[in-house]
C-alpha cells in the first residue's frame, strides 16, 4: 500500500534513530577486529611511563576468530523444486549464470566476514536499468553502518521497510526508503565539519533527492523489500552479535600482556651487574671523586678493572618472562575454547599430532560452520528469488523449495576426501552427488559430464571404426556373413 511523503518521512526518521543507535558497538567491534583498540587493562602509572609508545600494538587473535568460520561459508550454486517432481532438480544454471554477473563469488565472501565482524550485513538486489527491455538483477552487499532492515511486527522474517543511508561527493547525504510497494529517495546537507552527526543533531532535514517527482517516489514492482539482512548468531528476542564479542576482554589482556612482557624484557631481561669497593678517579684540582658514566658501559672489547683488591664484582638474576609466555598461553586457549577456534589457528608450530586429533579439534569449528550454513543458505535463497522477481520470473521469484549449495565446511586431507568418495559410491550414492560432495560447484560438474559425455562418444567412435582388411568390432571377418549361432559362416 503506497503512503504519502510525509509518512516516508516519518518511517526513514524511526530506522535512521535505530541505525544511528547501532553505530557505536558496530565501530567497535569492527576496531576491535582491526587491532586498533586500546590498552583496556594498562594501568595510570604505564600511561604515565609510556604514553603512546604502545598505542599501535596489538596481538589481534580477533581478526582470527572471525575469519575462521567466514573463509568457510562458501555458496556454488542454488536449487529450485517443484516438490513433484521425478528427478532430483540440479542446480539452476539461470540462477548461477546472476550470480556471476553479480561477481558474488566473491563477495559473498566479504558479506560473510562482514556479518562475522558487525554482526549483521546486507545485500541488496535491484535493476542497473529497470526500464530495458531484458532487465537483469544487480545483487550488492551493502555495510552494516549505513543499512537497516524493518520487521512486521512479531517477525524476523517478513520485511516491513529497509533504509540505506550513505555520504555523496557532492556535500550531501543520500538515503534510499525501500518499502513493499515503493522507493523513497531523499538527501540533506552534510555537516561543515564533514562528520556524521546523529538525525536528532543534524541541522539540515530530508528534502526529495531530484527536482522531478519521479525522482524522490518509484515503483517497487517486487511487491517485496528488496534489501536481505544476513545476521550472526541471530536470536528470538537479541540483537545478533559479531563472533567475537565474548574474547573482546581476552583479546585486550592478551595484548596488555603482551606489552608487559616487552616492557619487562626492556628493563629487566637483560641482568643488571654491580660493583663494590671500586676506588674511583679523583679529581686532581678538588679532589672529589669522578663518577663517569662511561666506565661503566661495558662493551665486547671492555674490561672492568679496580685497583682495590677487596673489590667485587656480580650481577643480578634478569627477569624471568615466562610468566608471562604462561599468562599469554591462558588467554589464548580460553580464546580458542570460547570461540570454538581449533588450537592450531593460535599455534605457529604442530608437533606430534596425529590427524585423528585435529579432526576432533576442528569438529566445534565445522559443527558452528554447519549451523551457519543453515541460517545463511535461507537468507541467500531469499537473494535469488528477489534475482528472479527483478526478471519477472514469479515461478521461482516466489519458489518455497529453493535450496542454496554450499561447500564442504569440514577441512580434510585429498586421502580422507576421496576416500570417502568412494566409499559413498559403493553405496550407490548417484555421480553428481558425488562430485558435491567432492567440492566442485555446478559449473564445474557441468562441464566434466559434458566431457565424460565427449569421451564416451569418442570411445564408441573408436570401436565402431574398421581398418582397411582388418576385422570391426564385432569380431566377424571382413566379406564373411553372420548366419547365427550354430549356422556355418561362409566366405566367398
Amino acid at each position: 500500500m503506497a503512503v504519502t511523503a510525509q509518512e516516508a518521512l516519518r518511517i526513514t526518521s524511526v530506522l535512521e534513530q535505530e541505525l544511528d543507535r547501532r553505530q557505536a558497538s558496530i565501530t567497535l567491534w569492527n576496531d576491535i577486529y582491526k587491532g586498533s583498540q586500546n590498552l583496556g587493562f594498562a594501568s595510570e602509572r604505564f600511561k604515565a611511563a609510556f604514553g603512546g609508545l604502545f598505542k599501535g600494538f596489538s596481538d589481534n587473535w580477533s581478526e582470527v576468530v572471525c575469519d575462521a568460520p567466514a573463509e568457510r561459508l562458501c555458496p556454488v550454486g542454488f536449487r529450485f523444486g517443484t516438490g513433484d517432481e521425478k528427478d532430483p532438480p540440479a542446480a539452476d544454471k539461470d540462477a548461477q549464470r546472476i550470480w556471476q554477473s553479480s561477481n558474488m563469488d566473491a563477495w559473498a565472501r566479504v558479506a560473510h566476514t562482514e556479518c562475522s565482524v558487525k554482526s549483521r550485513s546486507f545485500v541488496l538486489v535491484w535493476a542497473e536499468d529497470p526500464d530495458a527491455d531484458q532487465v537483469e538483477p544487480e545483487i550488492t552487499v551493502e555495510d552494516a553502518t549505513q543499512c537497516i532492515v524493518a520487521y512486521e511486527p512479531g517477525s524476523r522474517r517478513k520485511r516491513k521497510a529497509a533504509l540505506k543511508r550513505f555520504d555523496g561527493d557532492d556535500g550531501f547525504e543520500y538515503s534510499t526508503l525501500y518499502l513493499r510497494d515503493e522507493l523513497w529517495k531523499w538527501r540533506r546537507t552534510r555537516s561543515p565539519s564533514g562528520l556524521h552527526l546523529p538525525s536528532s543533531l543534524s541541522l539540515s532535514r530530508w528534502e526529495p533527492r531530484g527536482d522531478r517527482p519521479d525522482q524522490q517516489r518509484i515503483d517497487n514492482p517486487l511487491k517485496r523489500v528488496p534489501m536481505v539482512e544476513l545476521r550472526n548468531r541471530p536470536r528470538l528476542t537479541d540483537d545478533p552479535t559479531p563472533e567475537h564479542k565474548q574474547v573482546i576482554p581476552l583479546q585486550i589482556g592478551t595484548t596488555k600482556l603482551i606489552a608487559d612482557l616487552l616492557t619487562a624484557s626492556e628493563a629487566g631481561a637483560f641482568p643488571a651487574r654491580w660493583g663494590t669497593g671500586i676506588d674511583l678517579p679523583k679529581d686532581p684540582l678538588t679532589g672529589q671523586e669522578i663518577d663517569d658514566p662511561e666506565l661503566w658501559r661495558l662493551a665486547v672489547n671492555k674490561m672492568l678493572r679496580a685497583s682495590n683488591k677487596d673489590a667485587k664484582f656480580g650481577n643480578f638474576e634478569a627477569a624471568d618472562l615466562s610468566n608471562f609466555v604462561a599468562g599469554v598461553n591462558l588467554l589464548t586457549e580460553h580464546i580458542s575454547a570460547l570461540s570454538r577456534t581449533p588450537p592450531t589457528y593460535f599455534m605457529g608450530k604442530i608437533q606430534n599430532v596425529s590427524a585423528d586429533a585435529l579432526t576432533a579439534a576442528e569438529a566445534g569449528l565445522a559443527s558452528k560452520c554447519g549451523i551457519k550454513t543453515t541460517f545463511l543458505g535461507e537468507d541467500w535463497e531469499e537473494v535469488m528469488r528477489l534475482a528472479f522477481l527483478v526478471r519477472g520470473d514469479e515461478k521461482r521469484g516466489l519458489n518455497p523449495l529453493a535450496e542454496t549449495i554450499w561447500r564442504d565446511v569440514e577441512y580434510r586431507t585429498e586421502a580422507q576426501h576421496i576416500d570417502a568418495i568412494l566409499k559413498k559410491k559403493a553405496l550407490g550414492v548417484p555421480w553428481r552427488q558425488l562430485m558435491e560432495d567432492a567440492g566442485y560447484t555446478p559449473t564445474q560438474i557441468d562441464r566434466m559430464e559434458r566431457m565424460l559425455e565427449a569421451d564416451a562418444e569418442r570411445a564408441a567412435t573408436a570401436l565402431a571404426f574398421k581398418p582397411p582388411g582388418g576385422e570391426d568390432f564385432t569380431g566377424v571377418p571382413d566379406g564373411a556373413v553372420d548366419a547365427g549361432a550354430g549356422d556355418e559362416v561362409l566366405v566367398p
